[in-house]
């Protein structure tokens, strides 16, 4: 690993401990939102006996495409998109899923099993929404909506 390498990976461990021990971002680090909750999702679909393949998969064709979890839920393959709201947000994070974000997912899909040459029978798209709490120590909020409809 390389200096600059190794200090990201550092950084990036040092955020997943303190998320571990009970800090979470501060309020306005949207990107440090982001991360916490595809952590929490990552972690919340584990605990359900997924596998994960891939965290953050991007198209080397176009780098838009993007996928935030690729993972196996026994003989089926599943995309999965993470929302992550503040509780008490405008719009929850299913309502938040446009039919523009749909369609990039559909693309990010197709995108996925040509480049990967992944031969699936079974797959779908799960949505996995988390509402962070607004207040010091309460748990976060984690909901999974299975097989989120698209059509190809």
């Amino acid at each position: 690993m390389s200096g600059g390498s190794k200090g990201l990976w550092l950084l990036a461990m040092w955020e997943r401990f303190r998320w571990v021990v009970g800090f979470t971002p501060a309020k306005g680090d949207k990107p440090a939102k982001g991360r916490y909750g595809e952590w929490l999702g990552e972690k919340f679909l584990r605990k359900r006996g997924f596998s994960v393949i891939r965290r953050n998969w991007r198209s080397s064709l176009d780098r838009r495409l993007e996928i935030d979890l690729v993972c196996m839920d026994l003989e089926v393959l599943v995309f999965v998109e993470i929302r992550a709201r503040s509780k008490g947000s405008l719009v929850d994070g299913y309502a938040s899923l446009s039919r523009k974000k749909r369609n990039a997912l559909k693309r990010s899909i197709r995108s996925y099993l040509t480049e990967e040459s992944r031969k699936a029978d079974n797959y779908r798209l799960d949505l996995v929404e988390i509402d962070l709490p607004i207040e010091a120590r309460a748990k976060p909020q984690v909901f999974h909506h299975e097989n989120i409809a698209i059509s190809f």
